[in-house]
């Protein structure tokens, strides 16, 4: 596996954490998984529409680490004033607070991963491991791991690495101690954050740049479908409230007519292109980039 696949699955945690953390629950009734383990039957059904809306999700959401990129490509640059503050990550609170911060962090791991800025990088790494230890996790990113990240911190390939296997044993390990209706929060907090960045410098956004953004109408349907199913936690009531106005917004997102479709061979695979797409005007890419901060930053002050 290439090293770039590698950083992409790995900070992809967000739709990674729910992904592996779908099926735990409570409930007398019960039925067996593929895995032997048991889950309520009541539950099935709803658990299988879970587990189908997260891949559409990975399938079709760009990940942190994709949104960094593009971001990147357009022309915009670092800056670090758009990240959450670190100061968060010490505040107590309860464990659906610990899990948007998980969900903001990963999205600003990502941001300063992609732009190379290490130091930044480690910063928020060790954030996320004291909230791993808050959410009963804490063993994954341990003083080795970190020990080793800072070690090589010079090096961004190995600086990827640590960071992708940390991320995949902290997915298995939320899975474990059962944190099934947090994993709605991450999902979403982190799909929040990732749009944030990614519409906080859009004085001569190209074209491009408009196109994704409008593009996220669809993940953000998706995002809504997942945390709906996990309605019965006041945490994800609450999200789905605050997500209503970023819904106004994208109202104003057409999808229509766009270019021809196309077909070409890229490093040995076919590439569609083209085809209908999502529009958006600049007065509708404002909307969504008022209407994102003004969530994303209640969510950092609320975790």
């Amino acid at each position: 596996m290439s090293i770039q696949l590698l950083f992409r699955r790995g900070l992809t945690f967000s739709v990674a954490v729910a992904a592996l953390s779908w099926g735990c629950g409570e409930s007398t009734t019960t039925s067996k998984s593929n895995n032997g383990k048991k889950y309520p039957v009541a539950q099935d059904a709803t658990l299988a529409k879970r587990t189908k809306t997260l891949k559409k999700i990975f399938r079709a959401a760009p990940s942190p680490m994709e949104t960094a990129r593009i971001i990147q490509k357009e022309g915009a640059k670092f800056d670090a004033k758009y990240l959450c503050n670190l100061a968060f990550a010490d505040d107590d609170g309860l464990s659906s607070d610990q899990a948007i911060k998980l969900g903001l962090y990963g999205a600003d791991l990502s941001y300063a991963s992609i732009f190379q800025q290490n130091a930044e990088a480690l910063k928020y790494l060790e954030a996320v491991k004291d909230i791993s230890i808050e959410l009963g996790v804490g063993s994954v990113l341990n003083d080795e791991v970190l020990s080793r990240a800072e070690k090589n911190r010079a090096n961004r390939d190995s600086i990827v690495a640590l960071v992708s296997k940390a991320f995949f044993d902290l997915n298995e390990q939320l899975k474990t101690v059962g944190h099934e209706d947090l994993s709605g929060l991450v999902v979403a907090a982190g799909w929040v954050e990732g749009l944030y960045l990614a519409t906080r410098q859009l004085d001569g956004a190209t074209d491009a740049l408009k196109q994704r953004i409008a593009e996220q109408k669809l993940i953000l349907n998706d995002v809504l479908s997942l945390i709906e199913s996990y309605s019965e936690s006041p945490a994800i009531e609450g999200m789905i409230t605050q997500l209503q106005p970023v819904v106004v917004a994208f109202e104003g997102v057409t999808f229509g007519k766009g270019s021809a479709v196309t077909a070409k061979k890229e490093k040995g695979v076919i590439v569609i292109g083209g085809g209908k797409q999502y529009h958006a005007d600049d007065e509708t890419i404002s909307a969504i980039s008022d209407a994102i901060a003004f969530l994303r930053n209640n969510l950092a002050k609320a975790s």
